[in-house]
């Protein structure tokens, strides 16, 4: 087939929607796809096989941003003159075949990232925020307007959102949960990374360490880790190591409130996350939203019992008590905490761990993509 991936910027470092379509990309070469991307910003190390069409933009003030991109891309396929076979969507725009919704509703985003949102008044200035009302204005003109043939969601969680917000028919959303590369990701990596990280962020042998891995501290649940944290009463130490961007300090202080400002360890942003997971012990995931939350996926490829809050859309893949432990939500930090006593033992959290890792084996890029084949070709095979 002759497909078209749409996305504002390939670049696989990005991380997020822009790496899984720099890896989706790779995966349906490699099954003798013709694939053509359609972005407005590329990354420097292309694979030849691939071909670029650039998508022009006005940069300077993101509502301009977002709609010159959703009205232009489909502008540019046409002028490509290439007859697709099938124009794939990541990124919002008035005119796709299949569109991913890889981060759920604006508007529950919204509800979940701003405090603002709680109150009424609050909704109203939210939502008059250029940038918002922007965004909120498009997702509903792309689903109203019906601008697709079929769509992608990675969780039913973000399904029922699109149904619950926009009435669509359930038979127009298909769930594809997102996909890892167990290979870079493996419990193997901690032979030739482990020691290295702890002692890169002063971890002692002994310790457990706690990993939380997002950017957005507040809706990815920092506090709630933190409260966890401070609930625990062992003789074991622990420390908690931090990846992602936030406000550090604001969670310093509340550390210090809590009385475990020493367990904390900041580590800021890491290009190489599957070294950080081979020096873990747990991964630590009270999201309070998250369409899936593909850092748990990580975690758990390589070897990781996780603790997942039920706001998070990977906690659909997650047995309770065998591969993971599913929290609550609204979170308590008591739950989390009860959770973490039980990985403090060596042996619970290696069986886990491993049984994790068995349950991740489901989830990778090439199961991912299959799916993903199944979906071009029931919209093919219908609309031809």
């Amino acid at each position: 087939m002759k497909i078209a991936l749409v996305i504002y910027q390939f670049i696989r470092e990005k991380g997020g929607v822009e790496s899984y379509v720099c890896n989706a990309s790779k995966q349906l070469l490699d099954r003798g796809h013709e694939v053509y991307i359609f972005a407005h910003r590329f990354c420097k190390d292309q694979d030849k096989r691939l071909t670029f069409h650039r998508v022009p933009v006005i940069p300077f003030w993101s509502p301009l941003k977002y709609w010159t991109f959703a009205v232009n891309a489909p502008k540019i396929i046409k002028k490509s003159g290439i007859a697709f076979d099938l124009i794939h969507g990541f990124t919002r725009t008035l005119s796709q075949d299949i569109y991913r919704v890889g981060g759920g509703c604006h508007w529950d985003y919204m509800m979940h990232t701003y405090p603002m949102m709680q109150s009424r008044h609050g909704k109203i200035l939210m939502c008059l925020n250029p940038r918002h009302f922007s965004l909120l204005l498009l997702e509903k003109i792309i689903f109203k307007k019906k601008c697709y043939k079929q769509i992608t969601c990675i969780s039913e969680q973000c399904k029922r959102e699109l149904i619950q917000h926009y009435q669509l028919s359930p038979g127009d959303i298909d769930v594809i949960y997102n996909g890892v590369d167990n290979n870079l990701f493996t419990p193997q990596n901690r032979i030739a990374y482990r020691d290295a990280v702890r002692a890169k962020y002063a971890i002692a042998p002994d310790d457990v360490l706690v990993l939380f891995v997002g950017s957005g501290f507040k809706r990815k649940g920092l506090r709630h880790a933190i409260n966890a944290l401070s609930l625990m009463h062992t003789s074991q130490s622990m420390k908690l190591l931090v990846v992602g961007k936030g406000n550090i300090g604001e969670y310093q202080r509340f550390a210090r409130e809590k009385g475990v400002f020493d367990k904390l360890v900041f580590a800021g942003v890491c290009k190489d996350i599957h070294e950080i997971y081979a020096g873990g012990d747990i991964f630590l995931f009270p999201s309070e939203y998250d369409a899936f939350g593909t850092a748990c996926l990580e975690a758990m490829a390589s070897g990781l019992p996780v603790i997942v809050s039920k706001a998070s859309g990977v906690s659909e893949i997650i047995t309770h008590g065998e591969d993971g432990f599913i929290v609550n939500h609204p979170i308590d930090a008591r739950e989390i905490a009860k959770y973490l006593q039980v990985l403090l033992r060596k042996e619970s959290r290696e069986q886990m761990g491993a049984i994790a890792r068995q349950k991740a084996e489901r989830y990778s890029f090439q199961a991912n993509i299959e799916k993903t084949l199944q979906v071009y070709r029931k919209v093919t095979d219908i609309h031809s």
